[in-house]
């Protein structure tokens, strides 16, 4: 492996301890921060969070803070926790980059993919607006549901139910407005007539006061307090649907999102968790309407692996028919691990030319074809990992 890709949080969380007396550049801006208070959060997203200190005036917020030690070169991936206090920062990924390249890596030279194919990208925009909710999607649809009423209720969320839906269909004023906007939108509590409006989510003050007051009153004989209404988008950026979770209680039945909504278990978190799982479901829509599978390569050399198991890249070589595909592109490969193949089913998310006859690229993985692959894989790359790290 050239480079380490690390997201555990107990990785993230022994790593971040040990820079607290190390001086730390943006990557960009060359600003320089020392950090403090490292600390595992028992969020939905298991994140780590730590707290900044700039040397000068702060000049705009770090999105990548850099150190080199003795033999490694160390990148924190940042974003901020709450969008109103600059010093607080979640690290959601560590790179790891040997500074010799005679330097030990992990022993991933010998390691390749194998049947490497490739599936038009579906229009899922048109799918959806000319068949509407077919039996395909409509499995999808409750197969999802249920994972995210059970994951949100997992992590002490009070859900009545989740809803998924698509613009296409919407015939409410509320509907038509967030499909124009592309914003979520989050009524606190119903019976309070409370509402977010900060992170740039729908505010109801855009709509006529009798309309509100008339959606409110449908939410309470419902026995609704709280609703929160996400957006996803296509690949190609289009918007299609909404995720709608639903609660009796207000703030979804949550303390954190009650007590304190900016707070590091507030709503930052879940709104990622929610960006996280709307890729996934866009790719299983995109996998099931996937055709004309392709061969691009039948064996290739496996560049590096992420610590989760969830990312891979490849070193593809000039004339494949990957180089003309656009990012999005569903994907497929076999792996072995422990003497048994198994095949993983992800989407193409980069393309960079190395050289003249070599293009790398990445793929997201989301999905295998035996229960267990997806936990080998992130087991079998943290080993790796560990063992060059350590």
């Amino acid at each position: 492996m050239k480079k380490y890709r690390l997201t555990d949080q107990r990785t993230l969380l022994g790593i971040v301890s040990k820079l607290t007396t190390t001086v730390l550049q943006e990557r960009d801006s060359k600003q320089k921060f020392t950090l403090t208070n490292p600390v595992a959060v028992n969020d939905i997203l298991k994140s780590v969070h730590i707290t900044i200190t700039a040397t000068e005036p702060l000049l705009s917020k770090p999105k990548s803070l850099v150190c080199v030690l003795k033999e490694n070169r160390v990148e924190l991936r940042v974003k901020p926790v709450n969008p109103y206090q600059d010093d607080l920062l979640q690290v959601y990924e560590i790179l790891i980059e040997p500074l010799e390249r005679s330097a030990k890596r992990a022993a991933i030279e010998d390691i390749s993919a194998y049947e490497i194919k490739m599936a038009q990208t579906a229009d899922l925009g048109t799918v959806i607006s000319i068949y509407g909710k077919t039996s395909i999607i409509n499995q999808i649809l409750t197969q999802w549901q249920v994972h995210l009423e059970q994951t949100l209720t997992n992590y002490g969320y009070f859900i009545k139910k989740v809803q998924i839906g698509f613009y296409y269909a919407v015939d409410t004023q509320l509907m038509e407005a967030l499909a124009t906007s592309k914003a979520p939108y989050y009524v606190r509590d119903a019976n309070r007539r409370i509402f977010y409006t900060d992170r740039s989510f729908y505010s109801p003050k855009k709509l006529t006061e009798i309309y509100i007051r008339s959606y409110l009153d449908s939410l309470l004989l419902n026995n609704t307090k709280s609703t929160l209404i996400f957006p996803f988008f296509s690949n190609g950026k289009v918007l299609l649907g909404y995720f709608e979770i639903i609660s009796n209680l207000p703030d979804l039945g949550n303390p954190s999102l009650q007590s304190d909504i900016e707070g590091p278990e507030g709503i930052g978190p879940l709104l990622t968790f929610l960006e996280q799982k709307a890729e996934e479901f866009i790719f299983q829509l995109e996998f099931a309407y996937a055709k004309d599978w392709e061969t691009a390569i039948r064996t290739t050399p496996v560049r590096d692996i992420s610590q989760d198991g969830r990312g891979i890249s490849m070193s593809i070589p000039a004339g494949t028919s990957i180089e003309n595909r656009t990012l999005g592109s569903p994907v497929s490969f076999q792996m072995v691990i422990n003497s048994s193949p198994y095949t993983f089913y992800g989407s193409l998310r980069s393309l960079k030319k190395a050289d003249s006859d070599i293009t790398n690229i990445g793929i997201q993985i989301f999905q295998c074809d035996k229960p267990e692959g997806m936990s080998l894989l992130s087991t079998y790359a943290s080993n790796l990992i560990g063992e060059a790290v350590s």
